[in-house]
């Protein structure tokens, strides 16, 4: 068994699950989870009225938005701005960034440009443009010939027919 998250739909079937009066082994092995992932799941998320998985979903998003990895200081958020305005790239500023501890990445620059684009912001200008340049007539656009190609299936392919398993 490899490692996997617990989706919303897991959380579903796990309460289902239990309603049915099914062990945590059983419930673990019927979903192909570790023991081990569903006895914490039960720990972290069972209240006095039960295992709730709308509930237990909405407790897992806010730990996982509020985690140390997601979370930037704002002394990353002001140097990353000030470098923007000096037309650097967000991979030259998550490099130094790094070089000065300030824990900082290049998609995470990318992803705060496009939000504050989205709030009206205008740090995208500062974002460099790489458009490509052409040159006309040199290279003719050729087009490739359009193949299609029918095939009936009158059973499903093998793979469907069988089970999977963890």
């Amino acid at each position: 068994m490899s490692y996997q998250q617990l989706t919303e739909g897991k959380r579903y079937q796990i309460s289902a699950l239990l309603a049915e009066g099914y062990s945590k082994a059983s419930i673990a092995r019927a979903l192909c989870f570790h023991p081990a992932t569903i006895g914490r799941e039960l720990m972290r998320n069972s209240t006095e009225k039960g295992y709730l998985p709308e509930q237990a979903q909405q407790i897992a998003v806010d730990r996982k938005k509020s985690a140390a990895k997601y979370t930037v200081s704002q002394d990353a958020v002001m140097f990353t701005e000030l470098m923007l305005e000096h037309q650097w790239s967000p991979e030259q500023i998550s490099y130094i960034a790094n070089k000065i501890d300030i824990s900082v990445s290049h998609e995470w620059i990318y992803q705060y440009v496009a939000q504050d684009k989205a709030n009206g912001g205008t740090l995208y200008t500062h974002l460099r443009q790489g458009h490509k340049k052409y040159r006309k007539g040199k290279y003719k656009k050729r087009r490739s010939p359009i193949v299609r190609l029918t095939v009936r299936l009158t059973e499903p392919p093998i793979a469907i027919n069988q089970a999977t398993h963890c």
